[in-house]
């Protein structure tokens, strides 16, 4: 299934701390986490497998061209070598970050630094892209732009973004889920 799905809380809600879980990063003290049907606990390396995550801070390796961390994202990922580069120029052309291949990644605005961060997310295909606050600290016309390359990945993939911005999953979201206490209310 494609499509949008928010997660809308003020801050300290538990949205960071919800996604951090759902895409392993964290152990839930209770519950189970299922990804396109596979447990989480029982088989974590298949369940990453299906799960693109961008965290809050994006985890960029500044030295690094945008092509040299991409590179390395997808192999992080397990794809065959055959296939990386041209998951690599898929991935920088769905973003608009392919004129920015052999920039350091230090040498880029915060609008490209998030589209480099959705790029290593999206670059294995994933069936569901997990999305944490990627508007954050961008300008309005970053903003933009971000929400844009949002719905045209959407048409691909599940997503769950995250926010305290009501306006945002209004613009973005089908569903919208409201957490507060790290509790769905």
């Amino acid at each position: 299934q494609t499509g949008i799905v928010g997660l809308l809380g003020s801050n300290g809600a538990g949205k960071s701390m919800t996604m951090n879980i759902l895409c392993g990063v964290l152990n839930q003290t209770e519950g189970k986490v299922y990804i396109n049907g596979i447990d989480l606990a029982e088989d974590p390396e298949a369940a990453k497998q299906q799960i693109g995550f961008l965290p809050q801070t994006p985890p960029l390796y500044m030295d690094l061209t945008v092509d040299e961390y991409l590179t390395h994202c997808a192999y992080l990922r397990s794809l065959d070598k055959a296939r990386v580069p041209a998951a690599l120029e898929e991935a920088k052309e769905r973003c608009g970050i392919s004129h920015f291949s052999h920039r350091l990644i230090r040498n880029l605005s915060g609008g490209y630094r998030q589209r480099v961060g959705i790029a290593q997310a999206i670059i294995h295909r994933p069936r569901l892209v997990v999305l944490d606050e990627p508007t954050n600290g961008l300008d309005p016309n970053q903003i933009i732009e971000v929400r844009s390359l949002i719905r045209e990945i959407a048409r691909e993939h599940a997503v769950i973004f995250s926010t305290h911005i009501l306006s945002e999953v209004q613009l973005l979201c089908r569903d919208i889920q409201m957490i507060e206490g790290g509790r769905i209310v």
